[in-house]
């Protein structure tokens, strides 16, 4: 490496002398920063320039550089970085996310989809109409069996974020990395994960359950009095509480986004990682980051269904084919386990890696970690969170 610094192009005279890093959080660099240089398999970024988009009040020097030694440029993040870096990520390491996000969810749903096919076996085999014509209370087997896949699915989903939140830590750092590494970078921190991930469920579940539960007993009650005001103000409580359960979803589900990489890059313990996502998800942050995630989880809820929609439709014809019910009810349990592979294989590596880059994001907001990240990058200090052996 030069002694020399990089001066950015356009003339020095202008720069101030005064240290433009002075009072912003987190290490000061140990050298001014070198000519970016990119990793090998990830696409080069902008040079050096006058870069639009940076937030209002950051440091000029930073604004007149684009240091970018792996999959995004070390500093605050617009939307296109956060989006652009996920795809960089996914493509650039195709084995330690589509791979292992297609293995993962095999090795989950491969059980759980024949647990539910065998499940769903239980019910009676008649035809649909017969079993409507005698009245019988069939379906409970089978509606069972057909939810099975998506628990796997779930559980699945537990594993394929913490690979994700390894896989985007190290490719921030320019570094690509195999499934074998990624499995050994997040295997110590599973049972933290399916705990933090069993928590975070259970908090948002029991929230909405605690604030719609009081406007159905008042429903209930409205109904057994027979009084048509009760039974009007049942109905209101009712909508109210359905909007706060919404709002108290939303909420919950942006203030805990970062628990999954809190744990897995910085090897927190379960509670300290859940205050440190309240804490990095507090103030302002939290409108960009509950729209970026919304904005996010609905294009790529509208992809997942245009992927799986010939599925869906094979499934609901199946209804007019005559079959037996409990036939039905096993294809239903198959077609939803060869479902949640697909689409745990693309969806699933672009929403946790989103939410893993958003934690970088964040931190280098907060603490100024793309400081700690361009000393790496230049070998002047260790890495921001730890990297396992291959």
């Amino acid at each position: 490496m030069s002694e020399q610094g990089w001066t950015a192009p356009g003339g020095t005279s202008g720069l101030p002398e005064q240290d433009p890093y002075a009072g912003r959080p987190g290490p000061a660099p140990a050298a001014p920063p070198v000519p970016p240089q990119y990793a090998p398999g990830y696409p080069a970024g902008p040079v050096p320039g006058n870069a639009p988009g940076y937030p209002p009040g950051y440091p000029q020097q930073a604004m007149r550089m684009d240091f970018r030694p792996g999959i995004i440029p070390l500093r605050p993040l617009k939307m296109d970085d956060v989006f652009g870096g996920v795809f960089r990520a996914v493509r650039g390491n195709v084995g330690a996310t589509v791979g292992l996000a297609a293995l993962t969810s095999m090795l989950f749903l491969v059980p759980f989809t024949a647990l539910g096919a065998w499940v769903s076996s239980q019910e009676p085999s008649v035809s649909i109409e017969d079993s409507v014509a005698a009245g019988t209370s069939s379906g409970m087997f089978g509606t069972l069996g057909s939810m099975l896949p998506s628990i796997g699915s779930w559980f699945s989903t537990i594993l394929l974020a913490g690979f994700l939140a390894y896989v985007i830590g190290q490719a921030v750092l320019g570094r690509k990395v195999t499934a074998g590494e990624t499995w050994n970078g997040t295997k110590p921190r599973i049972g933290a994960l399916i705990v933090a991930t069993l928590l975070n469920s259970a908090i948002i579940i029991l929230s909405m359950a605690a604030i719609i539960t009081l406007p159905i007993v008042l429903l209930v009650a409205a109904d057994r009095s027979g009084s048509d005001g009760m039974m009007v103000a049942g109905v209101i409580a009712i909508i109210v509480g359905v909007v706060l359960a919404i709002a108290a979803l939303l909420f919950l589900w942006t203030r805990l986004a970062f628990v999954t990489s809190s744990v897995v890059l910085e090897h927190l313990r379960v509670g300290k990682a859940f205050a440190r996502s309240w804490q990095l998800t507090g103030g302002s942050p939290f409108w960009r980051l509950l729209g970026i995630r919304l904005l996010a989880a609905i294009a790529i809820g509208i992809v997942a269904s245009l992927i799986t929609a010939p599925l869906a439709i094979i499934g609901m014809a199946l209804l007019f084919t005559g079959i037996p019910l409990d036939q039905v009810y096993i294809w239903q349990a198959v077609i939803t386990g060869v479902s949640g592979v697909i689409g745990g294989a693309i969806t699933t590596p672009i929403t946790a890696g989103l939410d893993a880059l958003l934690y970088v994001d964040q931190r280098i907001r907060r603490e100024g970690l793309d400081m700690h990240l361009i000393q790496t990058a230049q070998g002047a200090a260790p890495p921001p969170w730890p990297r396992a052996d291959a």
